[in-house]
Formats: structure tokens, sequence, C-alpha cells
């Protein structure tokens, strides 16, 4: 096969030639897929990038001032390359904080879901009990008063308060290590 200058092979390129594209292709592809591997480990990517530079080639044809091919083909997919590796760091950043961010909110969502969950099951239980006694622990452990308070407030005596709030917390814990096992 006879290697066309480089000169005649712009001016058809130039001219929209067809067949002088096809010539520049042959010619430098695989140097120049082989020249990308040096910063990008990739073959596939290594040859989009270079596909792509040839793609702007046609595209640019009639504006570009090409004083050497050889030239701007590396220069073009050096360039490009060195694009390449800036976007997938910035993307591997971005989704190195996307992935800590998740974690966070993951691990909070999964306590927001926790406590959701035993604070309904707290609630079912609490329904289902004694209501002098829910409204002595709630008193108690909710609004934080003091024994004597709530047995002011309730008319009732300072040990049948303390004997409601301990009921209480017995029943919620027998329930609780039910449904709970770790708690």
């Amino acid at each position: 096969m006879i290697e066309l200058d480089d000169d005649l092979l712009l001016k058809g390129l130039g001219e929209g030639s067809h067949e002088a594209f096809a010539a520049i292709f042959l010619k430098y592809y695989r140097s120049l897929v082989l020249y990308c591997n040096s910063f990008i480990t990739d073959m596939t990517e290594c040859e989009d990038i270079v596909s792509s530079v040839f793609v702007e080639l046609w595209e640019k044809r009639k504006i570009l001032r090409i004083s050497s091919l050889r030239n701007f083909l590396l220069c073009s997919v050096r360039n490009d390359c060195l694009d390449s590796i800036k976007h997938r760091k910035i993307v591997e950043t971005y989704a190195a904080r996307l992935l800590t961010s998740v974690n966070i909110d993951t691990a909070a969502l999964d306590s927001y879901l926790l406590y959701d969950e035993l604070d309904r099951y707290i609630n079912n239980v609490l329904d289902s009990l004694d209501p002098k006694s829910v409204q002595a622990f709630k008193m108690s452990r909710w609004d934080g008063m003091k024994y004597d308070d709530i047995a002011k407030e309730l008319n009732v005596s300072r040990r049948t308060v303390e004997v409601r709030v301990t009921n209480v917390i017995r029943l919620l814990r027998e329930n609780l290590k039910k449904h709970f096992p770790t708690i």
C-alpha cells in the first residue's frame, strides 16, 4: 500500500474527500489507540477516545488549520485522555462523598425507623395497661415529675405511685424483650 503524504491527505480532507479521511484513519488509528493506552488502561475507552478525535477531525475539517497532522492527532488524543482522567477523578470523588453521606443518612434512617417502631410498640403496650398506672408512669418518666408531686396531683399515696410506675416498667421490659431481644 502506498503511504500518502500528510499534506496531501489534509488537502483532501479539507475538500471533503472520504478517501483522504479513510487513509488518515488507517494510517493513524492503531498507533493513536496504543498512545492513548499509555494514559488509560481500558482499551475500549482508548478506542472511544481515538474515535471521537477522528469524528471531530471530520466534523471540523473545513475550519481546522493543521500544520502537522501527526502532532494534531497526538495532542488531541493526549488532551482527551487528560480530560477523561480528570472527569473520572471528579466522578470518583463525588461517588465517595455520596456513599459517605448515604451511609450516614442510612444510619440515621435506620435509627429513626427503629425509634419509630419502638415508640409505636411502647404506646401499644401502654394502651393495654391500667390507665391510672400509665398516667403515673408518664408523669414520672415523660414529664419528669417527682413521686411526691405525682401523688399530690393524683390524690394517692407516694407508695401507690411507686408501685404503679414500677409495674408499668416491669411490664414494658417483659413485652419489649419479646419483641426487641437486643434491647
